[in-house]
């Protein structure tokens, strides 16, 4: 594995985390979360955005905003 897709791939298990943590731990509740379109994300599933630093970035960005009751 390259130093990018390591990257992504340590991105992507840090926004799942952070993703369960704004769902207080409940995991199935994240993984609807994630697989569901989001307007914040120009109606596309958090999931969709998965594949690349950047993408992660926008979800982690979401997820930011949700934990402070920033209505995005």
């Amino acid at each position: 594995m390259n130093a990018e897709a390591q990257n992504v791939e340590e991105l992507r298990k840090l926004m799942k985390q952070e993703a369960i943590e704004i769902f207080e731990g409940d995991q199935r509740a994240a993984e609807r979360w994630l697989i569901s379109s989001q307007q914040a994300l120009g109606n596309r599933p958090p999931f969709g955005l998965m594949g690349t630093a950047a993408g992660i970035q926008k979800v982690r960005t979401l997820i930011g905003q949700l934990e402070h009751g920033v209505v995005p």
